[in-house]
């Protein structure tokens, strides 16, 4: 098994709390305090042992933050098209935008750490391309990685400074890009905000039905069947989705093997996809690349927020 396979099964294990759900005191302690198991397990692993604490918390935090955001992500192309939502830009900018703007309203440590984590792909992505000599197409509807994880920057410390200072610095914004970041946030909050009014469901409205599915795992791919069905991401998703929006049908929301590395919103059956192979993917990209990160801290980014709250 690859470490990544290792993490996987350590959750499935241990259990994982939902990421972007609001959490009580109590439960959010809960949720570090499985983290904490889930590190101190994988130690007993012969691939692990020699790695440190704090490699495997981090590991960790990568791979599931980063699974979360893309599903996100997809479920704002799914916003767009069942509210037939006008965009001004392109559409993967607007669908970024959503992930991060909904990640910032729920506001936990949480979930800005899926944020972090989701930025650090990006300049990861970047550094891999650099060094294996592969060119972006001028013609792809996605931007630039390093600008999808400035992106992610910027809105965050446009919401707000004092508080993602030190993410700023980390990643090298500019002052004076930090300065027009906090209007980048108001007028893009403001947008979806404005959009999204209409469709927001009343207490009074019945929840839409969302089906949720896990299909079987094949050969190597059966540990991420097993694990996110016992995260329940796509549950926690479908939830979500289903109180906050009165959408006008219903959803499917699904995980399988799909021979490649994709996440995709299906607008012909009101469906959105995410491979196993995704989650194998962020887990060479954090093996191959990751371990050589140098700008952000040593420590786990969730302990980074606690100590910088402490301050």
């Amino acid at each position: 098994m690859t470490w990544l396979r290792h993490v996987l099964v350590a959750v499935l294990v241990f259990g994982w709390e939902p990421v972007l759900a609001q959490q009580a005191p109590s439960e959010a302690g809960s949720f570090e305090a499985r983290l904490d198991e889930v590190t101190r397990a994988l130690a007993s692993y012969p691939s692990l042992k020699n790695v440190s604490d704090q490699k495997r918390r981090q590991l960790t935090e990568f791979v599931v933050g980063n699974m979360f955001f893309v599903f996100v992500h997809e479920m704002g192309h799914a916003v767009i098209h069942e509210m037939e939502l006008s965009v001004l830009g392109k559409e993967e900018d607007a669908a970024d935008a959503y992930a991060i703007l909904m990640a910032l309203k729920v506001g936990t440590k949480m979930s800005h750490g899926v944020l972090v984590e989701a930025s650090k792909a990006w300049f990861l992505m970047d550094k891999r391309d650099q060094r294996e000599g592969t060119q972006p197409d001028a013609w792809d509807s996605h931007g630039l990685d390093k600008q999808r994880a400035y992106q992610i920057v910027c809105l965050m410390v446009g919401s707000d400074k004092q508080q993602f200072k030190d993410l700023a610095d980390m990643t090298n914004l500019p002052e004076e890009r930090q300065e027009t970041c906090q209007r980048d946030y108001k007028d893009t909050s403001s947008a979806w905000e404005k959009a999204l009014a209409p469709h927001r469901r009343s207490a009074e409205q019945p929840r839409q039905k969302i089906e949720v599915k896990y299909w079987p795992g094949k050969g190597e791919f059966d540990v991420y069947e097993k694990s996110f069905r016992s995260i329940q991401i796509l549950e926690m998703v479908a939830n979500h989705a289903a109180d906050a929006f009165a959408w006008p049908n219903p959803l499917g929301l699904e995980m399988a093997t799909c021979g490649e590395s994709a996440a995709q919103w299906q607008s012909t059956n009101r469906k959105v996809f995410l491979c196993y192979e995704l989650a194998q993917e962020f887990g060479q990209l954090y093996r191959n690349y990751g371990q050589e990160w140098k700008t952000p801290p040593k420590e786990g980014w969730f302990a980074r927020w606690r100590r910088a709250k402490q301050n």
